[in-house]
């Protein structure tokens, strides 16, 4: 036997093995006889078997082992933590594994890891790490959430890039709001430029190459809504910039005509007439338009969306709030104001749900008198109006055009309701509209009408002081009427 060594050298090199894990008496002493008593050689022989996992994934390709929070050597799962995750100290490694142990969790070891890096605080990670989509519901740690730079709402990536790639494939360039909560405020143009340009950068990485050309597109197509050439096709709803300073234009898409002014379908008769004299050309020589009698009037006089200038052959006498199927803008029919959905920027408002700001001669308000008071307003002025319809026009149903709102979709169709003599072979909602309309042809005021009762709340909407009794009516009637109050003649 050439392996020799003291009794006393034995017993400290075994102890020194003991000390570094190593507790196998037998494969010890077998160690320090095969290095010839070196400790050094010995230890490299126990720390081969150990090693081998590692040599069989460097070399095999294999993947590296799962960290195991309930592992019972704690101390190697978080040296592992702190080489694999770059984590600040030991604490939050142990922290992690911790975390991991929660009953019932759903979030991943990555999760957990990233929410560690921000805090130190438990229930704080916690809340890091539980939060609800309010679209599937699910769970999801925030770092998995998707905000909007207009609100507080946050959504999982997979439903915000569900909600845009749907939004940006079928719907106008404004329907691209919060799934939540539907801000920012569509009509705040200068909002939601802002708003554009964030959420760009937010599409960039979540929607598929041809969706995002889509979206860059639609965005082109609502800029060149804000140049002054632009025109609306009446035919095909198509738009396109028009260079050129003739009534007559022709659409590039559908290849038909139409008056670059009134928008009306473009007619030889209108060659060398304005718009005024051809529409009275119309009334007095077109079978056709004398057989439509007042509806076609409303018809003609219909609804121009304020904002990219879209003409509807519809009525004002539906619901006041119409929204522009063209690019989504949300007004008044009768006065063209904006409506807010939400605190808006007129001084002194403090109104923060749905609203707009109506002035007292608006359809809004005028709608709710009577027939009788409104023809007074007319006579009062000598302004003429029709109570009775020719031949052609009478019948049972009201069948003018207007806008409804059915499941949530914007419908066209007849109105329906039933028409009563007197009333122009209308029915009376249109009727009223119908004088409504030659009152803000002729920009009366219905000022001298109101009432006491009238006058005082008047006179709390336009902010006039109240203070000095019998003059209230003369100082509202100093309160301008609508600026952009439609007054076609």
């Amino acid at each position: 036997n050439t392996w020799c060594i003291p009794m006393w050298h034995h017993y400290h090199y075994m102890l020194e093995l003991h000390s570094l894990g190593f507790r196998d008496v037998a494969q010890c002493e077998e160690a320090l006889r095969q290095s010839g008593g070196e400790v050094k050689g010995a230890l490299s022989l126990l720390q081969r078997p150990l090693l081998e996992p590692f040599h069989q994934r460097i070399w095999a390709n294999q993947p590296e082992p799962p960290i195991d929070p309930k592992h019972p050597d704690k101390q190697r799962m978080c040296r592992r933590l702190l080489a694999l995750y770059d984590l600040p100290s030991w604490g939050r490694c142990e922290l992690v594994l911790s975390l991991l142990q929660d009953p019932g969790i759903t979030y991943t070891l990555e999760d957990v890891v990233q929410a560690v890096k921000e805090s130190h605080d438990k229930d704080f990670i916690r809340r890091l790490l539980n939060n609800e989509c309010p679209c599937c519901l699910s769970i999801f740690p925030r770092s998995k959430m998707q905000s909007l730079t207009s609100c507080q709402c946050s959504v999982c990536h997979e439903c915000f890039g569900q909600h845009f790639t749907v939004a940006v494939r079928d719907k106008h360039i404004r329907d691209m709001v919060c799934p939540v909560c539907s801000e920012p405020d569509i009509n705040d143009q200068e909002q939601l430029d802002s708003y554009f340009s964030t959420l760009d950068i937010q599409l960039r990485d979540c929607l598929e190459h041809d969706v995002y050309d889509l979206f860059h597109k639609k965005l082109t197509e609502h800029a060149l809504m804000k140049d002054p050439k632009f025109l609306w096709c009446c035919h095909c709803t198509s738009g396109f910039i028009n260079d050129g300073d003739h009534l007559k234009v022709t659409c590039p898409s559908c290849r038909k005509s139409f008056c670059a002014q009134c928008k009306k379908p473009w007619e030889p008769q209108h060659q060398d007439l304005s718009c005024e004299q051809f529409q009275q050309w119309k009334r007095e020589n077109d079978p056709e338009y004398q057989r439509q009698g007042l509806a076609g009037y409303l018809r003609d006089n219909g609804i121009t969306c304020p904002h990219c200038r879209f003409q509807y052959a519809l009525t004002k006498g539906g619901c006041m709030h119409f929204t522009c199927s063209q690019c989504r803008y949300q007004f008044c029919s009768g006065c063209n104001n904006p409506y807010h959905k939400t605190a808006c920027k007129t001084p002194q408002c403090n109104y923060t749900g749905l609203h707009a700001h109506h002035p007292r001669d608006c359809l809004f308000y005028l709608r709710d008198w009577e027939p009788a008071r409104l023809q007074a307003l007319l006579q009062k002025s000598g302004v003429e109006f029709n109570t009775d319809p020719s031949n052609e026009t009478q019948t049972a149903n009201c069948g003018v055009m207007e806008q409804k709102d059915e499941g949530g979709l914007q419908i066209d169709s007849p109105c329906g309701l039933e028409t009563r003599p007197g009333q122009a072979g209308l029915c009376e909602k249109h009727y009223r509209e119908y004088l409504v309309s030659l009152i803000n042809a002729h920009s009366l005021d219905p000022a001298p009408l109101y009432d006491a009762q009238e006058v005082t709340r008047a006179c709390e909407r336009y902010q006039v002081d109240t203070q000095r009794g019998d003059e209230d009516d003369n100082k509202l009637m100093e309160v301008p009427l609508g600026e952009k109050v439609p007054r076609n003649k």
